[in-house]
């Protein structure tokens, strides 16, 4: 494959290209409201809405806008606590 290919592939969104430590390292808090604000400000385009919350289905640039633009802070990055103790 050449690189001009394997960077196609990897901005697909219809792709479901992983990068280890990268997108799974972010997620959304019980703070979270569903208000897609993260998913509209991703240069990628990679978050989706998925039963009300964002999905990093697709590795990230890492810019952090979804952290920044989210109204309720409620964007976290890091190891993924048990779902009763995201904050």
């Amino acid at each position: 494959m050449s690189f001009a290919q394997a960077l196609k592939d990897f901005f697909d969104p219809k792709k479901k290209i992983k990068v280890p430590g990268m997108s799974e390292n972010f997620f959304a808090t019980d703070a979270c409201d569903g208000c897609g604000i993260c998913a509209k400000k991703c240069p990628t385009g990679h978050i989706r809405m998925v039963e009300g919350r964002p999905d990093w289905g697709k590795p990230c640039l890492m810019c952090a806008q979804c952290m920044d633009f989210c109204p309720k802070g409620a964007i976290a990055f890091g190891p993924v606590p048990p779902k009763d103790e995201r904050k």
